[in-house]
Formats: C-alpha cells, structure tokens, sequence
C-alpha cells in the first residue's frame, strides 16, 4: 500500500479471486460471516480447518502466487489485532479496543506544529473519540484513552484530555449566503484579531485558516512527470507565458487583451500548447464559420472590428 493506486488496485485484485471461490464455494464451506476491507478479511467458520482451507482458497486463484494470507485467531482471553483495533472473544461475547501496531512511530500533528488551533483540538478530539468507538466497555475504554494519552503527550500535548475539551469556533454553516475567505495561518494572535474584525462589523464572512507554504510544497512537486521542455517548432506561445511551460497538461490560464485589457480565464485538459494555439487561431481569423462562436473570436469581432 506504498502508493495511492494500491487500495483500489487491492481491492480489485481480490475481488476477482472472492468471485472464484467464496461466492461458488459457499455450499461447501460452512461460513456466518466473511468480510474484507481493502486487504484485510474477516470470517467467522465452524472451526480453524475450515478457515485456512477458505483463505488458501482464495490464495490459490492468484496466478503469480504474490497473494499469501496471514491468518490469525483469537486465542481465549487474548487480544488478536485487526485494522485500528483489538478483539477477542470471551464467554461467547466480542470484546474490542483501540490499538496502534508497535511498529508505529508515536507521531501525529505535533502541539508546536504550524497549524491553527483548530486544526489540533479537532485532532485530538478525534483520537479520543476513536477511542471510545473502538472499546466495547467501560474497562477497555480506559486502556485505549490511555493508548491516546501516551501517543499525544509524545507530541507535546501536555494535558490532552483537557486540551480536545476546549471550545473552539463553530463549524461552517452550510446553506448561509456567507462568502468564505481562505487565509494563510500566522499565529492564533494574527487569526483572533482577524476575527474580532470580522464579528465586530457583522461581516458575511466564514472565515478559514490554511497551514499556508510548507516545506513540501517548496521541495516537492505534485506534478513530476509534466515535461516542462517545449517539443514544438519555432513554437510562438512559449515566448507570450509567464510562466509555465507549453506542455503542462490540464492547465488553469489567463488571457489578457493587450487592445482593450479584458482578461478571459479558462481551463483545460489539454496541453497549455494545444489551447492557447486553438485560442491563436480564433483570435486571427475571428469570422471563420467554424471559429465563429468561440470567446476570443466574439470578443475580437465586437470589441475590435477593425
């Protein structure tokens, strides 16, 4: 699950094999439940012979032989891991917990991290509420807060519990007439005076806090394989950019008219190339039947007669 194509290229994959087992099969292998989320299955079977003879099955329609289960079973009184929890069975009843895999480094968004407040009570708040999801009572609940404790105060939260309890602004309300304007987060100094603006003068405005420029977004880039060297011939739109590169694919770009000044904003799914040439052409031959009705050939014709 290294990249992102990985869940769906998984759950595909082994779907294709349940189809050419369980649900031919089902007359002979005695199952209460089977489920599956991405690449980790569940069943509930008659006893363990008929588990493993189910997920070898499955196993088996693999061609290449990559697909090998690992099949656990809760012991009495023990706890067998499963996604983000803890289960076993006692006295006929299924008793669960939170848990995190001990490979796991204790990192999640840190306390001094550059975020708005926010950001971090809501964090908080969902790892306990986590917590309480994933515990079937009272006693495992204290377990996974604790759980919870320890990966929060490894993150310099010094009273965590306390600090997911504080009130925070309200969510936004959907369907009101409010404008939402997007900021660059600053400090909680620079975000409350902004606030107290806003309320102070009743303005229609929701406002919402971006971590703004990271590390990331300066070292990294979202589009790698964009070839940013121009292929074309004495190619005449590179040299009208400023900036970008003729090849970039599914472009967001800005035409301003140097005549009049009006500015037309379009996008795309073609090459900056592609576009802008097709735009070239309507703009020197705006009364071409077949270029007629497009924008550049409208705005030249009755912005620009002459």
């Amino acid at each position: 699950m290294g990249c992102r194509p990985s869940p769906i290229a998984a759950v595909i994959r082994v779907y294709k094999f349940e189809r050419a087992t369980i649900y031919t099969d089902v007359k002979f292998i005695s199952l209460s439940l089977y489920g599956r989320y991405i690449d980790d299955a569940w069943t509930l079977a008659d006893n363990r012979e008929t588990a493993i003879s189910l997920f070898n099955n499955i196993a088996r329609q693999d061609p290449r032989e990559l697909l090998k289960w690992e099949v656990d079973f809760p012991e009495d009184g023990e706890f067998t891991p499963f996604l983000g929890t803890e289960i076993r069975i006692t006295d006929d009843k299924l008793e669960s917990k939170f848990y995190r895999k001990g490979t796991r480094k204790d990192i999640t968004l840190h306390f001094r991290s550059h975020h708005p407040l926010e950001t971090k009570v809501q964090t908080v708040r969902n790892f306990y509420r986590t917590a309480e999801i994933s515990s079937s009572n009272p006693e495992l609940l204290e377990q996974s807060l604790a759980i919870t404790d320890r990966l929060l105060l490894a993150n310099g939260y010094e009273h965590p519990r306390q600090f997911g309890e504080q009130r925070t602004r309200g969510r936004l309300t959907k369907g009101n007439n409010n404008v939402m304007l997007k900021l660059p987060y600053v400090s909680e100094t620079v975000s409350g005076e902004i606030r107290k603006f806003i309320t102070a003068r009743a303005l229609p405005i929701d406002l919402v806090f971006t971590p703004g420029t990271r590390l990331r977004d300066m070292l990294c880039s979202s589009r790698p394989h964009d070839n940013l060297e121009c292929l074309a011939k004495n190619c005449n739109i590179c040299e009208r950019l400023q900036k970008g590169s003729c090849n970039t694919m599914s472009p967001v770009y800005q035409i301003t008219c140097l005549l009049c000044g009006e500015i037309y904003v379009g996008e795309s799914c073609r090459s900056v190339h592609d576009r802008l040439s097709e735009h070239s052409r309507n703009a020197n031959n705006p009364n071409a039947p077949s270029y007629i009705d497009t924008p550049l050939a409208i705005h030249y014709t009755s912005r620009h007669k002459n």
